[in-house]
């Protein structure tokens, strides 16, 4: 009417996009030959970086893991990342392909430029043309289906679980191996038929097949645009869609099964509401959305979209109402009225598998009525070797470590492990630290490639101490130390180039000797290990250049024949490329064993799919096993994985995949490391913590959570803010238990903030009889047993030792630091033990200067663990704490020596007493013999008599000596 041209007055079916891809005419000019040179070029330095780089990766790992002796773990891996990329790449072209044909020959319209007598041959040359284009998508769909690699592994070979779920009758291995696999080829169907739908309507569009019709002037403004869709477009893309929402429907099924995991209410899994209701709602969507993919596809052969409009309607109306409002209803007025009633069945399923799947099935718990202070013959029998009583805190003591035993400047110690050696006979709880070479302390001068690649090539030795072993300055007795190695545990191979800080590259057997260790004049050695690549050909000096960006591997004229480079050597990365689908403990240790340096490291197994367990706080994780500990030599490399529970169904699972790697069981492990297994820190802090809340075991209680716990804390720094207790490993002997046990092992309190007293105390065993197992000493629920922080309240309450503290940490430039609050079972009491170190600010070296000890009714501080011991034992309860340097005296016994506070000064020689060095060094190795015997006699009164008459006998040899 008003004459203008509206946006439905055009008609896109004139536009001729046939000429599109062919060769222009004659009149135009081709590319120069220089272009042609110019454009590969270019494409060349984009894509070369692109395949090149990988490739060396790829050549240089598989001479790696061939050197290892996991070239089949590797090949595996890959063949398995190699097949899955074509099976899926090939899966897109024959999923595209058809459909690229289907819509070119549905796009030829009356006037299109075609051969009107070819249209089929015509649709054909033009797929088989743009087929080259599908290689792009193709590509990256390949990539996603070889990223599956490991699901597809485990799916091939799983091993049932044996457990089914409550809610579906599956097996729970179907949720660990079958489940994923399903989810991603549905989520991949998805993404190609949305990829391929869009470009079937984008040649449509172009085509003028699709394109926006003009109705009559006289028609309303609104709806003057109409859509136009030939029928056999209409056909095909009816058919795309039937085929998306099919897979939409198979979304809804696949929901079902998430509801076991999701968080739904007070727990993780399907409760009462997803069990009543959205179980129902998925169940019920899934049958709308069914009806409609097929209503779809029903449209591709019927002139009438009302059976898909009406089913995609009511899939709609059904997912607000089934899919939201429901569940919401029920949850609202059926569930939160009345929910513990209505939850109780499913609390008690959360709680069943959580404890399962975290390991915690089988923990042992006891009830310990606390006494207030240890009896004296039980503190006879379990304090009396006073060197496996924990002193040691690992930082100062790494500290101390590093400023007496570093003896280079070049030599780093990165952590201190504990462990526990039998030495003269006797084992004891020991702290060790591996002396590792870090070329990044050389001075800068010094940091040139020969140095860093061929001449510090390796670290030197341990140092080992007792863990309750002090000096009479407070430093640690050192039992193991020095280069070359001095004491024991003897080291006969104390060469590491395998470590935590062995990040760089070195290149072993060139014509330059490498540096051992500095004497007189520096002592050289030469590598004479397994492992390594060789690079003695110059095709290998050339990809490992590649591979380093390093172009002195290419012209360096000390690498010969026999040279081999040694990389991956930081072990925690290196397992890592051996095992990636496995999860690792972040504290490897050292292990001395038969002359020579290991590092064990714990490996867990882990799934994010156990049916009503309890996700692990702030991760995927809601199943864990320690199934594998991993041995690597610290000369040679060489790694020995052991598979340490083979109940585990995803060890086995993955022993069926990979054979060779997990050919060893723990049984075949020697017999001297296999005594210095320890209970995996990670996976007891992680058991504790879930532990916290699932000992309540009663679904009543556990829904009220009054009775949840915490990790207990402590103070670290005078005068610093409280923190959670570090787990820390000691050797002590459980309540009704006859033997010593190495464990790791944390106090608990209530949870909140406002309550500190210890409510439970949880052991993670790792001698060989109770290896794996925990054990939970629970306290009665009527009487406050201290708990740590409440301990160091009291410490802080008592005047004298509060104006100790102060003048400890007050003095200028030293810092007093408190160690680990050991609270240690004695008999049916415990033992606060707490370690005070001085610590310079320049020097750094860290002296122990104090020791306090309490009980429930008692706290005592002395300078060494000795006499606070005998304090707490020899002052009658009616005394006040003694916290000076200077005890009081004791009551002279007939017979015994006299006690100092009786004592004549140290420069007198009382009758009887030798006043020369050989009768005052016999007189003292009596005493402290008579004290020894004393102490295993459980005689603590006799014992505090010997020791502070042997201290007087000290200090007059030092005055005998000009000591002072």
């Amino acid at each position: 009417p008003d004459g203008n041209p509206q946006w439905g007055d055009i008609d896109w079916s004139n536009l001729d996009l046939s000429k599109l891809g062919r060769p222009r005419g004659r009149g135009t000019r081709p590319p120069s030959r220089v272009g042609i040179v110019v454009a590969a070029v270019v494409a060349a330095a984009f894509l070369l970086p692109l395949f090149f780089g990988p490739l060396i990766g790829f050549l240089t790992d598989l001479l790696w893991f061939r050197s290892v002796g996991f070239e089949d773990v590797y090949l595996r891996r890959y063949t398995a990342g190699f097949w899955a990329f074509v099976v899926f790449l090939l899966l897109f072209f024959a999923l595209a392909a058809p459909n690229l044909y289907v819509a070119l020959r549905a796009a030829v319209a009356p006037r299109a430029v075609v051969d009107p007598a070819k249209p089929r041959q015509s649709a054909l040359a033009t797929t088989l043309r743009l087929l080259p284009i599908l290689l792009v998508p193709a590509f990256f769909f390949g990539l996603a289906g070889g990223s599956m690699w490991d699901d597809l592994l485990r799916w091939q070979n799983a091993v049932p679980f044996g457990q089914t779920d409550p809610i579906f009758g599956q097996d729970i291995g179907f949720y660990f191996f079958t489940l994923p696999v399903i989810e991603f080829v549905r989520g991949w169907l998805m993404t190609a038929v949305i990829l391929i739908a869009v470009g079937a309507i984008a040649i449509y569009a172009l085509r003028g097949v699709a394109s926006v019709a003009a109705l009559p002037g006289t028609a309303p403004v609104t709806v003057r645009g109409a859509l136009s869709i030939a029928r056999p477009a209409r056909a095909h893309l009816s058919i795309l869609g039937g085929l998306f929402l099919a897979l939409v429907a198979a979304g809804y099924w696949l929901d079902r099964y998430d509801l076991l995991f999701r968080v739904d209410g007070v727990i993780t899994g399907a409760a009462y509401t997803s069990v009543n209701a959205r179980l129902l709602a998925l169940s019920l969507l899934t049958g709308l959305v069914g009806i409609a993919a097929l209503a779809c596809i029903a449209n591709a052969f019927a002139r009438t979209l009302w059976v898909l409009g009406g089913s995609i309607l009511l899939w709609i109306v059904a997912g607000i109402l089934v899919g939201g409002v429901y569940p919401g209803i029920v949850e609202t007025f059926v569930v939160r009225p009345d929910q513990l009633n209505r939850e109780r069945p499913y609390l008690e399923r959360n709680i069943a598998a959580t404890r399962e799947a975290y390991g915690l099935a089988g923990i042992e718990e006891s009830l310990v009525n606390v006494e207030d202070t240890p009896k004296r013959e039980d503190a006879a029998r379990d304090l009396s070797d006073t060197q496996s009583i924990r002193l040691w805190d690992y930082r100062p003591l790494l500290d101390a470590y590093q400023q007496l035993q570093a003896l280079r400047q070049y030599y780093h110690f990165n952590d201190v492990d504990v462990d526990r050696y039998t030495i003269g006979g006797v084992e004891r709880p020991v702290m060790l630290s591996a002396r590792e070479l870090d070329p990044a302390l050389l001075p800068r001068e010094a940091r040139i490639w020969q140095n860093l690649h061929l001449f510090y090539t390796h670290g030197q030795g341990a140092v080992l101490t007792n863990v309750g072993a002090v000096t009479p300055e407070g430093l640690p007795r050192l039992q193991l130390r020095d280069i070359p190695p001095q004491g024991e545990p003897r080291i006969e191979q104390p060469r590491i180039y395998y470590g935590e800080l062995t990040k760089d590259y070195v290149i072993v057997g060139t014509t330059q000797d490498e540096f051992d260790y500095a004497s007189e004049r520096d002592v050289t050695t030469r590598f004479s290990g397994g492992g390594g690549v060789g690079i003695g050909g110059l095709w290998d000096r050339l990809l490992f250049a590649m591979r380093f960006a390093d172009f002195n591997l290419l012209i360096s004229g000390q690498i010969g024949s026999e040279s081999r480079v040694l990389f991956n050597r930081q072990i925690d990365a290196r397992v890592r490329l051996v095992a990636p689908f496995l999860r690792f403990d972040k504290d490897p240790y050292l292990v001395v064993s038969g002359g020579k340096l290991y590092w064990i490291q714990d490996a867990y197994t882990t799934g994010s799919r156990y049916p009503y367990s309890q996700h692990y706080f702030r991760s995927e994780i809601n199943y864990i096993r320690n199934s594998v500990k991993i041995v690597t030599d610290a000369y040679d490399g060489s790694m020995t994985f052991y598979v340490v529970d083979d109940q585990d169904p995803v060890i086995r699972t993955l022993r069926n995949v990979y054979p060779s790697l997990f050919a060893k069981s723990v049984a075949e492990m020697p017999a001297d490391l296999r005594a210095h297994l320890r209970y995996p820190e990670d996976l007891f802090r992680m058991q504790v913590e879930i532990f916290a809340t699932y000992h309540m075991t009663n679904p009543d209680e556990f829904y009220n959570r009054g009775d949840a716990w915490k990790i207990a804390n402590e103070i670290s720094q005078q005068g610093g803010p409280k923190q959670p207790i570090e787990p820390y490993y000691v050797t002590t002997r459980l309540p009704g238990s006859s033997e010593r046990e190495f464990l790791l092992f944390v106090p608990m309190t209530p949870a909140g903030n406002d309550r500190d007293n210890m409510v439970a105390w949880i052991a993670g065993r790792a001698d060989a009889a109770q290896y794996g197992k925990l054990r939970v000493l629970r306290f009665p629920k009527d009487r406050v047993i201290f708990g740590p922080l409440q301990i160091e309240a009291r410490i802080e309450a008592d005047a004298t030792i509060r104006q100790q503290l102060t003048l400890l940490s007050s003095g200028a430039g030293a810092n007093l630091t408190r160690g680990n609050l050991i609270v240690l079972p004695v008999g049916n009491s415990f033992l606060y033990i707490e370690p005070l170190f001085v610590q310079a600010t320049q020097g750094r070296i860290p002296e122990l200067k104090r020791v306090i000890l309490a009980t429930q009714d008692r706290v005592v501080m002395e300078d060494t663990f000795e006499r606070a011991l005998a304090r707490l034992f020899d002052t009658p309860p009616s005394t006040p704490p003694v916290t000076g340097t200077q005890p009081p005296a004791a009551t002279p016994q007939p017979g015994a020596s006299p006690s100092p506070g009786a004592s004549p000064s140290p420069g007198a020689s009382p009758t009887g007493v030798p006043s020369d060095v050989a009768g005052l060094v016999r007189l003292a190795s009596d005493q402290y013999t008579r004290a020894q015997e004393a102490l295993r006699a459980g005689d603590l009164e006799r014992y505090a008599r010997e020791i502070k008459t042997l201290e007087d006998t000290l200090a007059r040899l030092r005055t005998a000596t000009g000591q002072r």
